[in-house]
Formats: structure tokens, C-alpha cells, sequence
């Protein structure tokens, strides 16, 4: 019996401490519970707001769809208009193909190669179109086209071409000849008031030498113009006054003519000098002083006179003379008075 009251001790130990156990469980199982039940109520709150949202969302989801039915719709014409712009798209390239093959065929221009050449920055479709209606015009004012003017363009542009390439060779060679004449001019120019001068600086020492003294001298007619002036030949005899020599008597222009010869001629003197009855109009003592320059001219050249003047033989070396015998056959006879002395045909 005492097995028994221990045991049921112990029993009622172990049930004691099952009952304070189950007390915390339970203690903890009512916190537990409290915090449940005050997550519930937070979770029925964020329910009804949760609810309020899909009202909210049903709502904008039934815009939304509203508004996909309108977007489908414009999606719709966006698509029959991109079919359309498709077809007018292969319309237009049609069409520009057919404007690229006329314009190879008739002008030659690969435009799908070289557009870019024919490109404008300011391009104006109405300008261009203006310009195009002018254009029919003109065309149905010109009639029929003529196909060979191509041809004949060609062949005008190739006889251009020539005629320009020979109008400039023209325009060049004057311009060679103008520099060429500038230049002959110019030299000419130089050369011949250089000899002017120097034909006046010897006709003053001929002419005193013919005339027994006096002056003479070379003047331009228009000294601006030397190479279309003319030349005045003015001279002053002994005694006279200063005239040019168209006013002077026969002899005397005959002497002054010859100073104005041998006056060039002594610029440059020439191995011969032939003559032809030069001293005819020449008195007696006009002819000693054209003999005393005969004599200091024939120190540098040989001089072949024609004369009929005695003075003029006797200063001769050697002369030449035409005869007729009695058979009436005519001759030469020359005569060498190189070695001659005065008198000596008496001996």
C-alpha cells in the first residue's frame, strides 16, 4: 500500500509539473494567440485595402483594355496605311525606274549612278514644276523633234571646237607678231637713230670738204615718230643761210646729195664703190674738191667711175675707154696711169 501512495505521489508530482507546463504553454499559446490575432486584424486590414486596390486595378485594367481596343485600332490603320505607303512605295519605284531607263535611253546619264551630281540644297517642287509646264510649252511650240540633231550637234561641236582651237592659234601667233614687231621696232628703232646719228656726225665733216666750208646736218620730221618720220637734209653753204636741201641750185645739191653718200658710206665703208657719171653737174672748182674726197676714199675701197670730166680722169689710176675704127667695130682701150708722170709723153 505504501508502493502505492508513492507511486501515486509521484503521479501527482509528475501531473503537477505537467499542469504548471501546460499553464506556461498555455500562457505562451494566449500571447501566441494575441499576436495573431492582432496580425489578423493587420492582415484583414491590408485585405480591405488589398480588396479596395483591386477594385481600384479592375477598374484602371478595364481603362486599360478600353484603351488597348482604341490602340489596337489605330495599330490597325497604321497597319492599311504602311500597306498603303508600301504599295505607292512600289508605285514610285516603278515609276523611277521607268524615268531612270528614259533618261539612259535618251540622254545617256546613268542618274542611279551619278544623281548625286544633280543634286540641289535650295530644290523647290513648285519652281520645278513652273519650270516644267514653260518646258512642255516650248516643246509643243517646236513640233516634232529632229533625231539627228544630236548628231549634228556633234559634228557642229566638233567643227567649234576646231575653229576655237585655230582662232586661238590665230590669237596667239598675232600676239607673237605684235611682240615681234614690238621688238623689231625697238631695235629698229635703236639701230636707226644710231646710224641717223652717226651719218650726221659724218656728213659735218663731208659736207665742209665738198663745199670749201658751211654746215650741214640730219633732222627727223617728227622726232615722236623716227621710224615714220621722214628726213630733212638741211644744209648751210658758205655764205648762205640754212636751207634743206631741196632749195639748193643743181651743183650744189648734186655736192650736198653726194656728202649725204659718202657720209653713209663712211659709216661702213665697202670694198668697191661704183659711180655713174656723179660729177656731171659739178663746176670746175666743185669737182677739185669732190677729186680731194675721192682721194682720201679710195685709201679703203676701190673705186669704178663712169665720167666724162677731165679733172676727174687725171686722179685716175687707170682708165677704160670705148674706140671705133674704120671698120666700124668697137673696142676697149685702157690706159694705166699708176706710174704716169707730168710731162713725160715730151720725151
Amino acid at each position: 500500500m505504501g508502493m502505492g501512495i508513492k507511486t501515486i505521489q509521484e503521479e501527482i508530482g509528475v501531473t503537477r509539473d505537467h499542469y504548471n507546463s501546460s499553464l506556461v504553454k498555455e500562457k505562451l499559446i494566449k500571447e501566441s494567440l494575441t499576436v495573431i490575432n492582432q496580425k489578423q486584424r493587420e492582415v484583414e486590414k491590408e485585405g480591405s485595402e488589398l480588396e479596395q486596390e483591386s477594385h481600384i486595378l479592375k477598374d484602371t485594367l478595364r481603362e486599360q483594355e478600353k484603351k488597348s481596343g482604341l490602340v489596337r485600332e489605330e495599330m490597325d490603320e497604321v497597319r492599311n496605311q504602311i500597306n498603303d505607303a508600301k504599295i505607292r512605295e512600289a508605285e514610285v519605284d516603278f515609276q523611277i525606274n521607268n524615268i531612270l531607263s528614259q533618261v539612259s535611253k535618251e540622254t545617256g546619264i546613268n542618274l542611279q549612278r551619278d544623281y548625286k551630281e544633280y543634286l540641289e540644297e535650295d530644290f523647290s517642287k513648285d519652281h520645278y514644276e513652273s519650270r516644267l509646264r514653260e518646258y512642255t510649252l516650248t516643246k509643243e511650240r517646236i513640233g516634232e523633234v529632229n533625231l539627228l540633231a544630236i548628231t549634228e550637234y556633234e559634228k557642229l561641236k566638233e567643227r567649234h571646237d576646231f575653229i576655237t582651237s585655230q582662232q586661238q592659234d590665230l590669237l596667239a601667233s598675232i600676239d607673237s607678231l605684235n611682240n615681234a614687231i614690238r621688238r623689231i621696232n625697238r631695235i629698229s628703232k635703236r639701230r636707226f637713230l644710231s646710224t641717223l646719228g652717226q651719218v650726221d656726225e659724218q656728213l659735218k665733216k663731208v659736207f665742209p670738204i665738198l663745199f670749201n666750208g658751211g654746215s650741214a646736218r640730219l633732222r627727223l620730221i617728227d622726232e615722236s615718230l623716227p621710224l615714220e618720220s621722214g628726213v630733212l637734209v638741211e644744209v648751210q653753204p658758205p655764205g648762205k643761210r640754212l636751207v634743206h636741201m631741196g632749195l639748193l641750185s643743181g651743183g650744189e645739191k648734186a655736192l650736198a646729195a653726194m656728202a649725204l653718200l659718202f657720209a653713209i658710206y663712211l659709216i661702213k665703208p665697202s670694198p668697191f664703190i661704183i659711180m655713174d657719171e656723179v660729177d656731171a653737174p659739178l663746176d670746175e672748182a666743185n669737182t677739185d674738191r669732190f677729186n680731194e674726197l675721192l682721194q682720201e676714199i679710195k685709201k679703203s675701197s676701190q673705186i669704178i667711175m663712169v665720167t666724162h670730166n677731165r679733172k676727174t680722169m687725171e686722179i685716175a689710176e687707170r682708165l677704160y675707154g670705148m674706140v671705133m675704127n674704120k671698120t666700124s667695130v668697137s673696142k676697149i682701150v685702157s690706159v694705166d696711169l699708176k706710174d704716169y708722170q707730168p710731162g713725160s709723153e715730151e720725151m
